[in-house]
């Protein structure tokens, strides 16, 4: 829209004026006239100004001198100067050397809007063109810890106040939520603001305002972000936090984690559309801290991810997301305690890694932050979790058998050798404890009393077929090289002496 300011010290020639411009297009907007320059400078600092239409004569202060002063305090205001053929001549080197656009009085309407409409055309492409580079600064100011002194200098913002809101929505793409946002009920069209979709769901927006906003003006944009203009997500849920004001754009950054804070409290809500300014919502002013989780809680959880016991495990995480929501932990605070849990389970069981990284499991973390309530977050952390441990517990169930059978001929053929639980679990890809349990469970005998087994059955066989050796070359044949060691043992599991064995052959 092209505002426009018309000062002639004839009231007749104002009036008719602004009334033919008001009717011929929405695209202009007659926004003051006054009689003299004098009159418009004094009121200009308080207008936002595209153009001025001036009478060359004029008391006080007269056309030719308001341009020039235009010129040098406001110089991305255009000028109409309107002359009398008579007065052309006096006005042609002024013209030349600003730039100036005129027009002979009689006014022709063709040849005027003509003139507006080229003007609201650049104007308008200036804009997008400014637009476009206010907006690139300003994405490197909320995405930068620091920021170059340059990038201040460059960044010159369209009104002196604004404020930061934040905004999550059920939308599917950025687009979709621009387009919304766009062609709303209820969008303002006085409201000027840059839109930032940041990630899933999440849009900041940097309204400005010529003067210090009230606390109904910010209060009307959140009523708006949180709409119906803005359908939610699956429970029609739509977030927004907005910050304080500010006239500095080094504080851009700080008003848009403001806005953030507010929106990220929406997640403890009951209402469905939920908007609330910096620092009402619970009083909270900085990120809340959450509580570490201790050695002691790791070490129990490390303990049940070993025995894969799903429902401890379960029972553990909703108690951690039972802190969380003591805390009023952010969005972030909750990813990053999920996160710990996921490279804890991942380091101590390989396969959940594996389990972990496949795409069907892919892009959890977004989806995490994309989440407009806790409850949704704790499930889908829940479901994501327990899905991957069930995965890993139906192919440990589906290899049990033959992993039993390979530690079985491992055995068979190097039962003389110091065998170690853990070469045995790194050579089927189990746990040391998840090997015991299962091979337990499938012989029925622990590894140590299956490996005694198998040593007494070949002692036994040496005793038979190599009468020429000695009981205790037998022993250390079968790995045990302490005689008297082999013969108690020997004699508990077979019940006699290896001599009294040997004798009743």
């Amino acid at each position: 829209m092209l505002k426009i300011i018309i000062v002639d010290d004839e009231m007749l020639i104002r009036e008719g004026l602004a009334k033919i411009i008001g009717k011929e297009s929405p695209c202009f907007q007659v926004v003051g006239q006054f009689p003299d320059g004098e009159d418009m400078l004094r009121h200009l600092p308080g207008l936002e100004v595209d153009v001025v239409i001036t009478d060359i004569r004029m008391p006080v202060i007269d056309g030719l001198e308001l341009i020039k002063s235009l010129r040098a305090t406001h110089p991305h205001i255009r000028s109409i100067l309107m002359s009398g053929f008579t007065e052309f001549e006096y006005a042609r080197e002024a013209i030349r050397a600003s730039a100036v656009d005129y027009l002979l009085k009689p006014i022709n309407k063709e040849q005027l809007f003509e003139l507006l409409y080229r003007l609201n055309d650049e104007r308008e492409s200036a804009r997008e063109k400014e637009a476009v580079h206010r907006q690139r600064l300003i994405h490197t100011c909320l995405h930068s810890e620091a920021v170059a002194d340059f990038v201040w200098e460059e960044l010159t913002l369209p009104r002196p106040y604004f404020v930061a809101f934040v905004q999550k929505a059920g939308f599917g793409e950025p687009e979709q939520a621009q387009e919304c946002c766009r062609g709303s009920e209820g969008l303002d069209p006085e409201w000027l603001f840059d839109r930032f979709a940041l990630r899933c769901r999440l849009t900041a927006y940097i309204f400005y305002f010529a003067e210090v906003p009230g606390a109904e003006d910010v209060n009307r944009i959140g009523r708006f972000l949180t709409g119906d203009a803005f359908h939610g997500g699956a429970d029609g849920r739509v977030h927004a936090g907005s910050s304080h004001v500010y006239n500095d754009v080094k504080m851009l950054k700080a008003s848009y984690l403001e806005a953030k804070l507010a929106c990220d409290t929406g997640i403890y809500a009951h209402a469905t559309r939920y908007y609330v300014p910096c620092g009402a919502a619970r009083g909270r002013q900085t990120p809340p801290q959450v509580q570490e989780i201790t050695a002691a809680e790791w070490e129990f959880f490390t303990e049940q991810l070993h025995l894969l016991h799903a429902a401890s495990l379960q029972e553990w995480i909703q108690r951690r997301f039972e802190h969380l929501r003591s805390a009023s932990a952010s969005p972030e605070a909750i990813l990053e305690t999920c996160c710990q849990i996921e490279e804890t389970a991942a380091a101590e069981i390989r396969e959940l890694k594996d389990v972990f990284e496949s795409p069907a499991h892919a892009g959890w973390k977004e989806q995490l932050l994309a989440c407009l309530s806790f409850a949704e977050m704790k499930q889908l952390f829940l479901s994501f979790f327990m899905g991957a441990l069930a995965e890993v517990q139906e192919a440990r169930k589906e290899m049990g058998s033959k992993a039993v059978e390979t530690v079985k001929r491992w055995i068979a053929e190097n039962y003389s050798g110091h065998v170690e639980l853990n070469t045995l679990a790194n050579l089927v890809f189990l746990t040391p404890s998840y090997l015991s349990k299962l091979f337990k469970h499938e012989t029925g005998l622990t590894v140590t009393e299956y490996i005694a087994e198998v040593r007494m059955k070949n002692a036994k066989r040496l005793l038979r077929t190599e009468p020429g050796m000695k009981v205790h070359q037998i022993g250390a044949e079968v790995g045990y090289p302490d005689p008297a060691y082999f013969n108690k043992l020997f004699k508990k599991m077979v019940g006699v002496t290896p001599n009294e064995y040997k004798k009743r052959l």
